[in-house]
């Protein structure tokens, strides 16, 4: 997920504007374009909701729910993130945690028809 957000955010950084005020405490420290396309933050969290869901914990998910919601305010609020990362964000999120499952899925696939041959040999 992380590796795909840094290819999609130095393919789509935007130069700062001349009049851009930075302050002290922004990183990268002055008028240094750091903005990256998607917001990763939102996709870790909705990536753990639905781990929790999977593993039966449905109030450590919906904790994890609110506390991305409001996150997600703050981020709108600070100007951390435009409300397109955000919403790629969560689609992004959904999309890595299936994309991890079924790479599980694949794994452990192999891994029970090559223990199933090695039983057949012996």
């Amino acid at each position: 997920m992380f590796t795909c957000r840094g290819i999609l955010g130095c393919s789509t950084q935007l130069p700062l504007p001349q009049e851009f005020l930075g302050s002290g405490v922004d990183f990268p420290v002055g008028n240094v374009s750091f903005f990256l396309f998607f917001s990763g933050h939102v996709a870790g969290a909705v990536i753990a909701s639905l781990d929790m869901r999977r593993m039966q914990r449905r109030r450590m998910a919906w904790l994890f729910d609110i506390l991305n919601v409001l996150q997600s305010l703050r981020l709108l609020a600070t100007r951390g993130h435009y409300t397109i990362d955000l919403a790629v964000g969560l689609g992004a999120g959904i999309l890595f945690d299936f994309l991890a499952g079924k790479y599980e899925q694949s794994k452990t696939t192999k891994t029970s028809t090559f223990s199933r041959s090695m039983k057949e040999i012996c």
